[in-house]
């Protein structure tokens, strides 16, 4: 029969074993350093996402956030503060702090029916109410588009793409076919 509540975890957890693999092989300072105008960086959209897990699926669903770097981060007064890691914060803290919370996510969601209620009280007040199988799809979405960002991120610092580490779902392009698509797509551009 088929289960939606083990189809939602089973894309969220390919999604966040995507985030993970985004940082392998690379410095701290490739980890942290942002490429984009608004400050984006890989292992800001961990810590981000790291807070949301928690956010959804312990504190939303009633239950008590047990972890010092989240309580550190909900208190601190930078309205950004979960998109970036200050320099006297090891990168390997990070990605623990990511793991504890998918795990405290994993622990409530396997716990608990998709119909479970939860209030998300950042939400407008008409929404706030709602369910363990809406949090799940909210998940899904939230840690797919960061999972994006995280992608074209990844390319600025060392060119590596890919959608997963057993399924890259990227053209076997050599450096030249490459190069001769980004100029096909150029001229396009430029014509237009």
């Amino acid at each position: 029969m088929d289960n939606l509540k083990d189809h939602l975890t089973t894309y969220l957890d390919s999604t966040r074993e995507a985030m993970l693999w985004k940082v392998e092989g690379l410095s701290e300072q490739e980890m942290t350093r942002p490429m984009v105008g608004t400050g984006t960086n890989i292992l800001g959209l961990i810590q981000h996402l790291a807070t949301v897990e928690y956010g959804y699926f312990v504190e939303c669903l009633g239950f008590t956030v047990e972890d010092e770097r989240h309580d550190a981060l909900m208190a601190d007064p930078e309205v950004s503060a979960d998109m970036w890691v200050p320099a006297d914060v090891p990168c390997s803290e990070i990605l623990d702090f990511y793991r504890r919370a998918i795990a405290a996510a994993n622990h409530n969601i396997a716990a608990l029916p998709l119909d479970a209620p939860a209030t998300v009280s950042w939400w407008v007040p008409e929404k706030r109410d709602t369910t363990l199988g809406r949090l799940l799809l909210h998940m899904n979405v939230e840690t797919a588009r960061h999972a994006g960002h995280a992608d074209i991120v990844r390319e600025l610092i060392d060119g590596s793409t890919g959608m997963r580490r057993d399924n890259t779902n990227i053209p076997p392009y050599d450096p030249v076919a490459w190069t001769q698509l980004h100029a096909n797509i150029l001229r396009a551009s430029e014509s237009r």
